[in-house]
């Protein structure tokens, strides 16, 4: 019997991090081929070696580039797709790492730059994916939005504003290719243990101490957890499932 993604071609951006490398292992491990595109190129190939040495025997790519250019984007989803031999599932989970700061106080430059990662690199994945996902006969979007995309707090505005746009145009992709057999899912997380955590709250202690609170389960989630989301979104047991934002969450936006 083979995995859940037995045979899928699948492309993940972010692939080298935290919850974009746990998808990458969980869907080679269940059978899928992955392109991994990552700008750091050093976190993708240790990725790539990793899925190579691990379970699974689908193919493993990996390709260095910022795909927040619309050039870069259309040749890494090109490459991507002539490679694994087409493509049926695209996942977006890069995102930028901005400063802590007020609207008033957020630097312009800086404004942009987390719109350009966070929403609009997903745009060009999308635009340039969709026209091999419909060739095939259809596939998945699965794009890592955040329950800060339904919820606010101060100081994060951009990183606001963007998931909550990652949001929206989730549902817009799965209105508009509904009828080519694209589905498409947002999932959005709450805290998770990834040293994108560190960068702001320095130890994973000061990182506990500060969110576990928030999150009413008691504890924050694992790359793990977020990667099997993506699986079932991606797969045959979510084919009723488009245009959801499905919340894992902890319950951080229950209360």
């Amino acid at each position: 019997m083979g995995g859940r993604v037995e045979g899928k071609r699948t492309l993940i951006v972010g692939g080298g991090g935290g919850l974009g490398g746990a998808t990458a292992r969980r869907f080679h491990a269940e059978g899928a081929s992955v392109a991994i595109v990552d700008v750091d190129a050093e976190a993708g190939a240790r990725m790539a070696e990793a899925l190579r040495e691990g379970p699974g025997n689908g193919k493993v790519l990996t390709l260095a580039t910022d795909i927040g250019e619309p050039g870069a984007a259309r040749e890494a989803v090109d490459q991507a797709a002539a490679e694994l031999g087409g493509l049926d599932v695209t996942v977006h989970s890069a995102a930028a790492r901005e400063s802590t700061a007020t609207v008033e106080e957020l630097a312009v430059e800086e404004w942009h730059e987390v719109v350009r990662v966070n929403l609009t690199s997903m745009f060009y994945l999308c635009k340039y994916a969709l026209p091999h996902l419909r060739a095939d006969g259809g596939g998945v979007i699965v794009n890592i939005a955040s329950q800060f995309g339904s919820v606010a707090t101060a100081g994060r505005p951009a990183y606001h504003a963007t998931k909550g746009a990652v949001i929206q145009l989730t549902r817009a992709l799965a209105v508009e290719n509904a009828a080519n057999g694209i589905r498409a899912v947002s999932i959005s997380p709450g805290a998770i243990e990834t040293n994108r955590l560190l960068a702001r709250h320095k130890t994973f202690e000061r990182v506990r101490e500060r969110l576990v609170p928030g999150h009413p389960i008691g504890r924050l989630g694992l790359p793990e957890e977020i990667a099997n989301a993506v699986l079932f979104a991606a797969s045959d047991e979510a084919a009723f499932m488009t245009g959801s934002d499905l919340l894992v969450d902890g319950g951080y936006t229950a209360v």
